[in-house]
Formats: structure tokens, sequence, C-alpha cells
């Protein structure tokens, strides 16, 4: 009997900033004993609300990080104040880091539970399918409590007790005065009390960090939450009622948040179908199609991690020049690493070498790729220096201003060619050196592709097409002022052309591709004379075989026909 028949479908929406996650928990709900699990929709914590509105859902499972996007979950804390006015039924489902401070939040009615992110998946679900019914998970606090046995979860849960204290007596004192007929000594003496209270509480939030206030002062602000209107609640639960039908129309992940960037566009098609239509076999057709997704998401927040650090370092043009073949090196090792991490089997103490051997072998991997292969990404220089400046940015003599709606497709297809060139690296090292891994090979790879011998004859359909385009395409296309560049459509992967000049290309090329200009160059110079002369010499032959030959064959046909006529009449 499978889940479905003995539970029924929980219906999911998920929100959480890394679209890794997503994506992974998407697949595991595949699993037959997950199948009760349904993810309706996914998205990003300011998504919450359009999300509610179009789906009826039984739990919102909110992933939250506050190292990496400290703003985003100050803002989600900020709607979560509305969320308990406006959709009292909801069910919410807190999940953090590891190391994240979780304060009990019980206390709304919407939170029903919480949980760090990296919990075993079982108790994962377990903890969906409790809060979904509209329970709260109270084992996992215990647990919890257990785990922040330590002198930083200590000190801002007493740091939480003495703010809680320090503001209840000042909102004392407000009171006092406003409804007191006070003598001057008396209002300089309240007034006097009321900044060293303010002045402990400043002392005490050094104590704390950004997470741990921002969380203490909404908890201190909910007090003027939880009395909410009654009516307003009411309507808002005959406004979920009327969008429930909106829900049962579609079972499938659904990405309700529309791109602002080029960046959120890019990831909105990675996630949509990656299908090869290029007609040419690309390194990335060996992986499974989910985890071909995920690298390319992986590269896709390195490339944005990195220019965010790169933008903090604040250099100049020249800088940037010099440092682009270091960024595009740190984007393919920091890519690749993080992706062989999560398939290769964790070191022990005695493999602890071995994961050293792996770290060596990608940055040396890294600075060969990034001196011979990586550099000559189409435009790589130019657009880092656009993405990082924020300026223009160049190509066939058009200048593309930065945050023009012009700009978004150049934008687009140069950004998605680099990460897809960049995974079509990855794959490639994993095949020189992991290819007779049987664990990558099971976990990765196409279930078609696993054997040896399939995977030697991929690697050996790889080799000839970089050598036809060594040897052939390349020339050809610097000869003709064009790119080929990789572009992802919400259908799967294409090519496409970019005309640009290219004389200074040229004018290096040497050897073989030098000899394919020159016969290019060759044919098009005799194509028209040769053309001339076939069309001369086909008039000739019409000529010849109508006048000549077949009045010949005609008269001799002629001849042998009335033969055949007198030896009748005989």
């Amino acid at each position: 009997m499978s889940i479905n028949e003995s539970q029924s479908s929980i219906n999911v929406i998920l929100l959480d900033e890394d679209p890794i996650f997503s994506l992974g928990l998407k697949e595991i709900c595949k699993d037959e004993i997950y199948q009760d699990i349904n993810i309706i929709a996914t998205g990003k914590l300011k998504d919450i609300f359009s999300l509610i509105k179009n789906y009826n859902c039984d739990l919102v499972a909110v992933a939250l990080d506050w190292e990496k996007y400290p703003d985003r979950v100050k803002k989600f804390f900020q709607d979560l104040s509305l969320l308990v006015k406006e959709y009292p039924e909801l069910n919410i489902l807190l999940m953090v880091n590891p190391r994240g401070l979780i304060y009990d939040l019980t206390s709304l009615s919407i939170v029903k539970g919480y949980c760090y992110k990296n919990i075993e998946i079982d108790e994962l679900i377990k903890i969906i399918r409790i809060c979904a019914k509209g329970e709260q998970y109270l084992t996992q606090n215990q647990s919890l409590s257990s785990n922040q046995n330590n002198f930083n979860s200590w000190l801002a849960l007493q740091c939480q007790g003495g703010i809680k204290e320090i503001e209840r007596q000042i909102k004392e004192i407000n009171n006092h005065t406003k409804t007191h007929q006070l003598s001057p000594a008396d209002v300089i003496y309240w007034h006097g009390r009321k900044r060293e209270l303010k002045l402990a509480k400043w002392l005490i939030n050094r104590f704390l960090s950004e997470s741990d206030r921002t969380l203490l002062n909404f908890q201190l602000n909910f007090n003027q939450i939880s009395n909410s209107n009654g009516d307003d609640n009411t309507n808002r639960v005959e406004k979920q009622d009327k969008n429930k039908a909106k829900t049962e129309k579609s079972n499938a992940i659904i990405l309700v948040n529309q791109p602002e960037n080029v960046y959120d566009l890019t990831l909105l098609k990675i996630q949509k179908n990656l299908t090869n239509y290029t007609k040419k076999i690309q390194a990335t057709d060996i992986l499974i199609n989910s985890k071909q997704k995920e690298l390319l998401i992986i590269i896709l927040q390195e490339w944005e991690e990195l220019i965010l650090e790169t933008e903090k370092l604040q250099l100049n043009r020249e800088e940037l020049e010099k440092r682009v073949e270091t960024f595009i090196k740190e984007l393919w090792q920091n890519s690749t690493l993080k992706f062989l991490q999560r398939y290769l089997p964790s070191p022990t103490e005695n493999e602890s070498k071995q994961n050293l051997e792996l770290v060596n072998l990608i940055i040396n991997q890294g600075e060969k790729l990034a001196t011979n292969e990586l550099i000559k990404i189409p435009f790589i220089q130019d657009f880092l220096i656009y993405e990082i400046e924020k300026k223009e940015i160049t190509i066939d003599n058009f200048t593309y201003s930065y945050g023009n709606e012009n700009s978004l497709e150049i934008e687009e297809i140069i950004l998605q060619n680099t990460i897809l060139n960049i995974a079509n690296f990855t794959v490639e090292f994993i095949l020189n050196n992991f290819a007779d891994s049987s664990i990558l090979k099971h976990n990765i790879f196409q279930p078609e592709l696993k054997s040896s011998r399939k995977v030697a004859m991929f690697r050996n359909n790889l080799v000839w097409k970089y050598r036809r385009e060594k040897y052939w395409q390349n020339p050809k296309n610097i000869f003709e002022d064009q790119y080929e560049m990789l572009r992802l459509t919400y259908e799967g992967i294409v090519c496409c052309q970019i005309t640009h000049p290219r004389y200074q290309e040229l004018n290096t090329i040497k050897g073989i591709p030098w000899g394919v200009t020159i016969l290019i160059e060759l044919r098009d110079s005799l194509a028209k004379g040769v053309k001339s002369l076939g069309d001369s010499l086909g008039k000739l032959l019409v000529y010849l075989l109508t006048e000549v030959v077949g009045k010949g064959i005609g008269l001799i046909g002629k001849g042998i026909l009335q033969g055949i006529g007198s030896r009748m009449k005989n």
C-alpha cells in the first residue's frame, strides 16, 4: 500500500532563499514513502503573501538563514506580525541553520513548530506532518534546548529576560508621567530614570547578535499583534475560502515570484527544463536532470557571491581587469568543490589525506583551466566589469547601459553561457578524474550511462566534438566575426550567435585553424568563378545532348522504325 492510500495529501508552500534545498526536498518527496507531501509552490521569503493569497495550503515551511540573508529575514519577521493578524488559521514551520538560536515563537498561534534545517529527512517529514495538522511540535523544542547548551545561547537568553524587564519598567514610567501631575523635580527624576534604563538596554544589546536583537524586538512588540480585531480574522478566512479553488488546479511546483533581474530569470529557467536542443553533445548531458540543475544553481550562487565580494574591494578598472582570471578560477574551483563534496563520501580521520588531495587537485586544475580555457569564455572580462561597476558594456559597437531593459537580453545570454560553460568544465573534470567512482556514477550519472563502456563512449564523443570545434568551428566563427553562445530557455538549452569584431584573434591564430580560414577564404574567392564555369559547362552539356547527340539518336531511331515497318509490310 502506498503512502497516499493511507494518508491524505499535505499541501506545502516552501519558502527558502536557497533554491538547492527546495530542489532537493522536491526530489525527495517523489519517493513513495513521502508522496503524501505535496509541495504546491516554492518561492522566496518576500513571496509569502502572494503565495498564501493564491494557494490554499496545509503548511508554510520557511527556511531562515541569518548569516547570508539578514535583511530578508528581518523583513520576514515584520511580515510575520501581519500574518498573525491577517491569516490566523495559517500553519507555519520555521527551519533555521544549525548555529542559529531559536526563540520560542509558539506563542504566535500560526507558528506550529521549528527545527534545524539539516536534520534527518525522516525527522523533517515527521515534523511537517505534525505541524500541517495544526499541532505543535513540542518535543523538538526540548531537543533544541539541549543542543543550545553553550555559553552564547545562555547569555542570549539572559539578555532576553533583562531587556523584557527594562521595557516593562519604561512602559510603567511612561504611563506614570502621563497620568499623574508631577512636580518639576519629579519630572527630572523620572526622565533620568528612563535614560538610565535605555542606557542599560543599549549595553545589554551589545552582547546580542543582530539576529537575536531582531527576534527579541519582534517578541517585545508581539503583544500589540495578538490583540488584533476578530472581525479582520473573519474577513481573511472568507478570502481564503474564495481562493481555495485556485490551489486545487495544480500539483506541480510553481515559482510565483516574478524575476526582478537576470539572476532571478536565469534561476527560473534552470528550474524549468534543461533538455539539450543544441544538436551538439554537452558534458552535462551525462548528469541526471536534478543534478544538472543543482550544479548550475551552485555556479549561479557562487557567481553572485563573488560579485558581491569583489564589489566590497572597491577596485579600479585596471585592478578589476587583473582580477578577472582569479575571479573565474575561484568560480570554477568553489563550484566544483561544493558539488563534489555533496556526493563523495565524507572523509574520516584516516581519509583526511584523500580529502586534501581532492582540494589540491581542484586548485591545480583550476590554475590550468583559468589560463587556457576559462578566460576564453566570450565577454567574461567585459561582463564582470559591467556587473561590478554597473556602467555599460559594448557588444558589436552597440553600448548597453546597466539597468536598461534593452540590456536584459544580452546580460542573460552572457551570464547563462558562462555558467553553462563552467558546468561543462566541472563535468569534464569529474569524467577525467572520477569516471571509475561507483558512488558518483550512482548518484549523479544518467542510469543508461553508468556503465564503464557507456562512460568511455561519452568521453570519446566529447573529444571528437572538441576537436571539431578547435580545428573547424572556432576558426570559422573567428573569420565570420561571431560567437556561438549557449542559452537557457523555458524549454531547454539552445545555441545562438552574437556578432562582434574578432580581427585581433584572426591575426593570432596559427597552424590548422589558420589553414581552415585560408580554405574558407579560398572557397569564397573561387565560389563565384566556379559557379559561372559550372553554369557555362551546364549550358554546353545541355546543347550537346539536345542538339547534337539528341538529333543523332533521333535519326538513328527513325531509320530503325522505318526498317521495322518495311519488314512488317513484306
